[in-house]
């Protein structure tokens, strides 16, 4: 399923590269800046799936080495962009953390499906229910049963901003 998230990130390229090629910076003024997007993933692998402190702990593990691919992943699209415009990378100038793609932005597998940092939950019984005319048909039943929702997998997203500066020639 394609990402809506490259159109943004093709968009905010061809912005940096029209900024960087139409605005020299005029003498003794600051030169100027790319920013890029990166995405980091990773599956978490929690010890037990059926306790929530173990898949919380495993989403948090998961995070944290997401993180540095993301920052990888931002700087090579930085380095992709400027090398397109015809200047060089300088040193990081800011990084952000930028916020996750989709839709509610509310509810994410990775922040629980229960609640924030819940991944262990109740849920309704259902049965289903073969109607005279051979139909099938899903009804609530009574009681609830616990389930354990284990995210497929865990983002990092981040900005990095940078400098550039025209290469010697």
């Amino acid at each position: 399923m394609p990402r809506p998230r490259r159109a943004v990130q093709l968009s905010a390229v061809g912005a940096a590269l029209l900024f960087a090629a139409v605005a020299p910076a005029p003498a003794g003024a600051q030169s100027p800046t790319i920013t890029a997007s990166g995405q980091g993933e990773v599956k978490p692998e929690p010890a037990n799936r059926k306790i929530d402190v173990s898949i919380r702990k495993s989403v948090q593990v998961a995070h944290a080495a997401a993180l540095p691919l993301a920052i990888a992943d931002a700087r090579a699209k930085a380095a992709e962009i400027a090398a397109a415009a015809g200047l060089t990378l300088g040193p990081l100038v800011s990084i952000a953390d930028a916020p996750q793609p989709g839709y509610p932005f509310a509810y994410s597998q990775q922040n629980g499906t229960f609640g924030d940092g819940k991944y262990c939950g109740k849920v309704r019984n259902f049965k289903t229910v073969v109607q005279p005319n051979g139909s099938r048909r899903r009804v609530v039943a009574k009681g609830t049963h616990t389930v354990c929702r284990v995210p497929p997998e865990v983002y990092a997203n981040v900005s990095l901003t940078f400098a550039t500066a025209q290469p010697s020639t």
